[in-house]
């Protein structure tokens, strides 16, 4: 990963503070996290999501060649340059990047919302670096999108909750999420022999769609960019992801970064209260290998010292005061 790259993932990432993954319980304000939307619903309408429900029924794309259509000699080839035109017509009109390769209108009709009718028309696409979506005009309304990780991150949400299905990208570079996966990886020049993957969520806010990729030897973190967004695909190894508040879960994410906002999140992990004015790291444990640190918060005028295990050390995590610190050798200097 090129340093520029990096330098604009971190954009990316920092732009999400305070939003937390779908199946996490909290979330840490000192951590960058994508908000998990519900791919298949538009945020702007109540009842987008029913158009979803033949979202499967445009495979039999003959049956729309009307009459008329027939009369003048279109095939269904010509219909697919429409919806590819149309397609495109739709990206070129708000702010996202997709060099449109394929594209199939997937549903079409009208849609409500409150007391309002909107006329909607949702396209698969696939785009030339290898990303497949649906994207969803909106008349009255701004057009939106969602990535085929989602939609079936999606589906298998419903059908684990006893859901009806939400349906799934039908064209043929689309099916395999999979395959999708690694045409992406491949267009940015990487190799990836694709054995799991994981959709993370996506960012309203800077319109991006998160998705973890496991390798053969490693893994990655795909940030593809959704309607609103003119950035194309960036592609970042597990550690970089991590370092940016995105770690992943099917890959090894590299050596931890040991930090002193480590030792303050160690404290908030255990429960200890402590409003953090001064922290110093004192040392390490030669057998226990634990991290003493001491910090000096309004919340333990006596001071307090913490000692800390990380990287999957199996000693206990524990707190004392100065004066018992002192009767171990450690000598407070935070806290008179």
């Amino acid at each position: 990963m090129i340093k520029s790259s990096i330098t604009i993932i971190a954009v990316v990432f920092a732009s999400v503070l305070s939003c937390a993954p779908m199946s996490a319980q909290s979330a840490s304000t000192t951590r960058a996290t994508p908000e998990a939307i519900p791919p298949s619903m538009n945020p702007s309408t109540d009842t987008a999501a029913d158009q979803t429900a033949i979202f499967g029924n445009y495979q039999d794309q003959a049956k729309r060649l009307n009459k008329e259509d027939k009369a003048k000699g279109k095939t269904l080839a010509d219909l697919m340059a429409q919806d590819k035109a149309d397609a495109t017509t739709l990206v070129q009109s708000v702010q996202f990047t997709c060099n449109v390769t394929s594209a199939i209108l997937a549903a079409s009709g009208p849609a409500t919302s409150g007391d309002t009718t909107i006329n909607t028309k949702t396209y698969e696409v696939t785009c030339g670096d290898g990303m497949g979506y649906y994207l969803v005009s909106q008349e009255p309304g701004t057009p939106y999108g969602f990535t085929c990780f989602g939609a079936v991150a999606t589906r298998d949400a419903d059908v684990a909750a006893g859901r009806k299905p939400s349906s799934v990208c039908g064209l043929p570079a689309n099916q395999d999420v999979k395959a999708m996966a690694a045409a992406v990886l491949s267009h940015a020049g990487k190799t990836c022999q694709v054995h799991d993957w994981r959709w993370i969520g996506q960012s309203v806010k800077s319109h991006t769609d998160y998705t973890e990729v496991a390798c053969a030897d490693g893994g990655y973190v795909i940030a593809a960019p959704l309607p609103g967004s003119t950035l194309k695909p960036i592609i970042v190894g597990c550690h970089e992801s991590y370092l940016q508040g995105i770690p992943c879960k099917l890959s090894d994410n590299g050596p931890q970064i040991v930090t002193m906002q480590t030792f303050q999140d160690a404290l908030l992990q255990h429960h200890v209260v402590c409003t953090v004015v001064k922290s110093r790291l004192v040392g390490m444990e030669s057998i226990k290998q634990r991290h003493i640190v001491e910090f000096q918060c309004p919340e333990h005028p006596d001071g307090l010292v913490a000692y800390i295990p990380l990287g999957g050390n199996a000693a206990p995590f524990e707190t004392v005061d100065c004066n018992t610190a002192a009767k171990r050798g450690i000598t407070c200097k935070l806290t008179k």
